[in-house]
């Protein structure tokens, strides 16, 4: 359980809860449930690396909870979770420590519902088991349905071990469907209700760095041409570094082309191109490796060159360079916009200062008519619809960040009670002065609602209940866990000196 200073659930002493709660559960459909169970079941056969538990090592302990180990073990609920995600995920160096923490973070959730459970006396009946055996899905046949004859004719040893698996996971989740149950009062149901009918709708005009003068674009190029310089490339991006030296491997020795290998093997979006990425710049390459100077070693190369892998944030590069380098066209849009974008991410002190100003302008304008200000300095400008005021983003109100197509308005209000205040109880049509969000600046109006306040309202109201209350009494739970002072946590050090050591 969690330490007394923790926020949990309480349950009843044991002595009155065996008879009361017995009954309870008992009388409770399992098949609600069922989806949870399932997410925990898994194949009988799988195929997991052991060699942590090599060399003698029949259990490895990562953490304690209230004393108990939580351990790593052939067969155990932690085992079998990591059984379970290296089969959706290949178990490689990019995945493996996150699979490894995901497995052990379950394993401590449920070992500390298992122990509430235990002390409430919550226990599972033989009928409770078959119907959940029935409804896991694990005998069904193609329609879906529980097939009788396919159960007979499964192992014992597969039999056993699904209802083993059920029995141990069976208590956890009625712990979880007690707290699926908290009530709330219909005083509460309503000031939720109340929070998500006071909408308002919006537009906003951004001024953002596309509105930096071409002249001054050019002479920031001019003066800091590294960057900008380009390359012509063609790429192939697989998952794995094994896998990219052995296409190379294949490329290079003229078994395939490095246009075939791409359009067979390649991950990325230049597939369909059969690699062809065209001219990329030098700071764009930058931010799509994991190291930056691989990209310097990519454009020192000659015409033919074929480099890598390199390790990117979606898999492995090999690339090919199909021309030398050369300074980037700026009468090219794209270009042009790529070095506003790069001033503004890099140098933002200079780009802000412009910003600021030419913001104020447009505001100046736009006070007077909105319409003329998006016209005359060609600015976008964005709708947002029927929202409610959210300065904290929380998940029972439905407020700017559902409704606004951009996000600089939902970006600049978070957090800012002052501009939520404003913008959400001036008179309908009130010009706000400009407000950063990010890197741009953005001018606000407000506008009557067309959204029906009644039907967001009603529809918060069923929904605050059947689906927050849970999510959230869940979700404190789960955090009450694991700051709890019995939770003893060591997993960092014991995964690097177990696992990876």
């Amino acid at each position: 359980m969690p330490s007394d200073n923790q926020k949990g659930i309480e349950f009843p002493q044991q002595g009155n809860t065996k008879q009361k709660g017995g009954k309870k559960h008992q009388k409770r459909s399992i098949g609600w449930i069922i989806g949870v169970v399932v997410l925990i079941l898994i194949s009988i056969t799988f195929i997991l690396p052991t060699t942590a538990l090599s060399g003698g090592n029949n259990s490895i302990e990562f953490g304690r909870y209230n004393g108990e180990k939580i351990e790593l073990e052939y067969g155990n609920y932690f085992y079998n979770q990591i059984a379970s995600l290296a089969s959706q995920y290949p178990m490689d160096a990019a995945n493996s420590f996150q699979i490894y923490y995901q497995a052990y973070y379950t394993t401590v959730f449920e070992t500390a519902l298992r122990q509430m459970a235990e002390q409430a006396g919550i226990t599972v009946t033989d009928s409770m088991v078959n119907d959940a055996i029935i409804q896991s899905g694990q005998f069904n046949n193609e329609n879906g349905t529980f097939d009788p004859e396919i159960y007979r004719n499964a192992s014992a040893v597969e039999k056993s071990a699904i209802r083993t698996q059920i029995e141990e996971v069976l208590p956890s989740q009625l712990v979880l469907s007690d707290i699926a149950d908290v009530k709330t009062s219909d005083a509460e149901s309503q000031f939720v209700a109340d929070l998500n009918g006071r909408t308002r709708a919006f537009e906003y005009i951004t001024v953002g760095a596309e509105t930096y003068p071409d002249t001054d674009t050019w002479a920031y190029a001019e003066e800091n041409p590294a960057p900008f310089q380009t390359i012509d490339l063609s790429v192939i991006t697989v998952a794995t570094e094994d896998e990219a030296n052995t296409i190379l491997e294949s490329v290079q020795s003229g078994e395939k082309t490095f246009e075939s290998a791409a359009a067979e093997s390649s991950t990325d979006s230049y597939k369909d191109a059969e690699g062809a990425m065209g001219r990329v710049m030098l700071y764009n390459l930058e931010g799509q490796l994991v190291d930056s100077t691989n990209a310097t070693t990519v454009f020192s190369g000659a015409a033919g060159d074929i480099m890598g892998p390199f390790q990117t944030y979606s898999g492995y590069a090999i690339y090919r360079i199909n021309s030398e380098t050369a300074a980037a066209d700026l009468e090219e849009i794209d270009n042009l916009n790529a070095v506003k974008s790069y001033i503004a991410e890099n140098d933002p002190e200079t780009m802000n200062a412009y910003l600021q100003t030419k913001a104020d302008e447009v505001y100046q304008t736009a006070q007077a008519s909105w319409d003329d200000a998006a016209a005359v300095y060609g600015v976008t400008v964005t709708e947002v619809g029927a929202a409610a005021p959210n300065p904290a983003s929380s998940q029972m109100i439905s407020g700017l960040s559902a409704t606004d197509p951009d996000y600089r308005l939902a970006n600049a209000a978070y957090g800012n009670e002052d501009f939520n205040r404003e913008i959400f109880t001036s008179e309908i049509g009130t010009v706000s002065a400009p407000v950063q969000s990010g890197s741009d600046y953005i001018i606000v109006r407000s506008v009557e609602s067309e959204g029906n306040n009644d039907l967001q309202s009603s529809y918060m109201t069923s929904l605050y209940p059947s689906f927050f209350v849970p999510y959230v009494t869940q979700s404190d739970l789960q955090s009450s866990v694991m700051a709890s002072d019995s939770f003893e946590d060591n997993f960092v050090n014991v995964y690097f000196s177990s696992i990876v050591g």
